[in-house]
């Protein structure tokens, strides 16, 4: 596949797997960067977790299990972090 392909499909899951999980977690968004950055943190965070715990890798599943480990570890990074992410509305 070419590389640029891939870095775009890397982009895209990253994206909506951050975003699914902050809206899961807090109920907003975090904008197009932060659902970025907090996506390919999470794949990061989500391969590790995974490896670590001695579950057989997703990776045969295609991007299908690329999202699964970034929205595993998103979901661990915003439990961890999510304060410095999500600020409440002061009234």
């Amino acid at each position: 596949m070419d590389f640029w392909v891939s870095l775009f499909m890397m982009a895209c899951i990253g994206a909506a797997a951050g975003w699914s999980a902050s809206i899961i977690l807090h109920g907003q968004g975090m904008g197009l960067i932060g659902s970025l950055v907090v996506g390919w943190l999470g794949a990061y965070v989500g391969q590790w977790m995974f490896d670590y715990l001695r579950i057989p890798p997703l990776s045969d599943w295609s991007y299908m299990g690329e999202f699964i480990y970034s929205l595993v570890g998103s979901f661990a990074l915003l439990l961890v972090f999510g304060r410095m992410f999500i600020q409440q509305d002061s009234l």
